[in-house]
């Protein structure tokens, strides 16, 4: 049976990460994602007494944790200052998901360069600048951030999952079947997947991703959306048939994550998502 959890992104706009994982306490939550970002939980800030807490919170109330990777970074960046603040970074929330008892971190794939094209004498013209090109030199650095932070995931006990992120139009991901290439690739057991349901719905159909993805899923994301962009919904809102895919969540034995992002309503939004969610595990 699977783990209800709270992604504590679903409520930034109204509270930090420590009231959010007392909303998720408080409401019967029996796992928390703690999402990294910049303005409370970034890499390199969090003290020992913070750490403490979040450790001690989860132990008294055996609740299932984890870390999505902060916002901003890139493992696959073409300024090798920025790649290797963002490997450290990494390093970094790896190590604070293992003194904190988590077993996860979800990391988004890396971007494609970036680059300012004039009109008139277009860069792609010539071979270093063309996109082909520089999204595989993309793609080499970023394997090699992978394999750097999967061999101290090893080491202290954590996964990580990479999210499936091809929906966004500069990701280096380009389909399903790129994450799974890049997963089996670096064969280890502390390299796996988070299957993110509604990016699934925008990237060829949700049960196409649970089949592609087989047993590599470590971790899931849970939100509805139209099938035409990223909302972050309440479930049930959306094109996502839940009743159909019922079986597969009803099987999973780790955290099935709540990311909702109710702008009018947060808590609310995630409190009638934790509700939909539970009769469906329910079967009904």
């Amino acid at each position: 049976m699977p783990i209800i959890g709270l992604s504590t992104y679903s409520l930034f706009l109204k509270m930090g990460y420590r009231q959010a994982i007392a909303f998720a306490v408080d409401n019967g939550f029996k796992g928390v994602e703690i999402w990294s970002n910049a303005f409370d939980f970034a890499p390199g800030s969090i003290s020992q007494e913070a750490i403490d807490q979040i450790k001690r919170i989860a132990e008294d109330r055996a609740l299932m944790l984890a870390i999505h990777f902060c916002a901003g970074n890139d493992l696959a960046e073409i300024n090798k200052g920025h790649l290797e603040e963002s490997r450290w970074q990494l390093r970094e929330t790896i190590r604070i998901c293992s003194r904190i008892g988590g077993k996860v971190v979800i990391v988004h794939p890396g971007q494609s360069p970036r680059l300012s094209i004039h009109n008139k004498n277009p860069l792609h013209r010539y071979p270093r600048f063309q996109l082909e090109n520089l999204e595989k030199q993309a793609l080499v650095r970023f394997k090699e951030s992978l394999a750097d932070a999967t061999k101290l995931a090893e080491d202290v006990g954590v996964t990580i999952g990479l999210e499936n992120f091809s929906h966004v139009g500069n990701s280096i991901q380009s389909n399903l079947e790129d994450i799974v290439e890049w997963v089996d690739n670096i064969a280890s057991p502390a390299l796996q997947i988070t299957l993110d349901i509604g990016h699934a719905n925008l990237e060829g159909g949700v049960e196409k991703a649970i089949t592609t993805y087989g047993s590599r899923i470590v971790h899931i994301h849970i939100s509805d959306n139209d099938g035409r962009s990223s909302a972050h919904g309440e479930i049930g809102s959306g094109t996502i048939d839940w009743k159909e895919i019922g079986p597969f969540l009803r099987s999973f034995p780790g955290m099935l994550s709540l990311e909702i992002l109710g702008f009018e309503d947060p808590e609310g939004a995630v409190l009638r998502s934790k509700d939909f969610l539970a009769l469906l595990l329910n079967g009904r």
